[in-house]
């Protein structure tokens, strides 16, 4: 295991995506958004992406110069094409749309299609409560087929899903949540396998719809179970169809899919409904109670939802990126595909 400073890793990986043909401002978003997954501990969503990206942006799939532009809008929603561009280019001027819409009618919504990888959802609804907004996200999008099993069922059918809310607190960071319907998110599997580990029991099927803890299995034309059985499963075919079916990226089960990722955003004014600081002073003191209930028996405390994360920033902030060897080994490869050769 490598462990990597931040602000290196950060250079390094705009500097590869620099010499892949983005555009200055682009190639430092992608960076940011990348090394923040790592720092808050979504390594799934992390640098280990910069393979996959450079394999599609070589391939001609992902557009870094796509133009990311209104189709469709009204007072309180719009309809955007992302022109092929990364979601995670696209997606904070979705919800800066959706907040301004929010503002002015207390409420705004904003749906994206063709559109690359999201990354991790969860920057973009902290980004909304951070300017005193609640901020909601749904998404769907995944490999032609799909990468997850309905509940019941031996093989693929649907996305990975995530859904993401963030509310604002009094005295700390926003409080939120973002995960995806799946029992477990497909980049975390590549991680697994890029370490080397078994994944737990009730994970993923093999493709003759057995279970197996094998990550590699999942790769070939296995599945991922929906987390919380019938429950998850449910949640994620209400985000298949809202999110693929406003953003027009349709569903992945379905014969002529292209891979895309349709997202819905959604921003709520607070003020709107109550004091802001009124408000925020209230899921502080709700916090402050929630904590404060007495931990089962091996359990050391009770933790806010988002809690970990931002612990984990503050943590790897100071001590460093923690990245398998096999991981660098392959943004190394990616980046001498572009002409930039990094040093071991």
């Amino acid at each position: 295991m490598l462990t990597i400073a931040p602000s290196q890793l950060y250079e390094q990986v705009e500097q590869i995506f620099s010499a892949a043909g983005a555009p200055e401002r682009v190639a430092q978003r992608i960076a940011q958004a990348l090394v923040e997954s790592n720092l808050v501990g979504h390594d799934s969503h992390g640098v280990q992406r910069v393979p996959e990206y450079i394999e599609r942006i070589l391939a001609g799939t992902l557009q870094l110069n796509g133009k990311i532009e209104i189709v469709r809008e009204t007072p309180g929603t719009a309809l955007i094409d992302c022109g092929w561009n990364l979601g995670q280019v696209a997606l904070p001027q979705g919800m800066e749309l959706a907040i301004s819409k929010a503002r002015r009618l207390g409420i705004g919504m904003a749906v994206l299609g063709h559109c690359d990888h999201t990354g991790r959802v969860g920057e973009y609804v902290v980004s909304a409560a951070e300017q005193g907004m609640i901020g909601q996200l749904t998404c769907n999008g995944s490999l032609p087929g799909g990468i997850v099993a309905p509940f019941g069922g031996a093989r693929r059918a649907l996305g990975a899903n995530p859904i993401a809310w963030a509310i604002p607190m009094a005295d700390g960071p926003p409080i939120f949540f973002d995960f995806a319907t799946s029992i477990v998110a497909h980049g975390k599997l590549q991680v697994a396998a890029d370490k080397g580990e078994l994944v737990p029991a009730g994970w993923i099927l093999d493709k003759e719809g057995n279970p197996t803890r094998d990550p590699h299995q999942q790769f070939d034309d296995g599945a991922i179970l929906p987390f919380g059985g019938h429950k998850g499963y449910a949640l994620g075919v209400m985000i298949e169809l809202l999110s693929g079916g406003l953003s027009g990226a349709g569903f992945p089960l379905l014969p002529g899919y292209r891979w895309d990722q349709g997202t819905t955003l959604i921003a709520i004014d607070i003020g709107a409904f109550q004091p802001l600081d009124e408000f925020k002073e209230q899921v502080a003191a709700f916090a402050r109670h929630l904590k404060a209930i007495p931990p089962a028996a091996g359990v050391a405390e009770i933790l806010l939802p988002g809690e970990v994360e931002w612990r984990s920033r503050a943590q790897r902030l100071h001590a460093g990126i923690p990245l398998p060897e096999v991981t660098w080994e392959r943004i190394k490869a990616a980046g001498a595909e572009v002409g930039v050769h990094l040093a071991s």
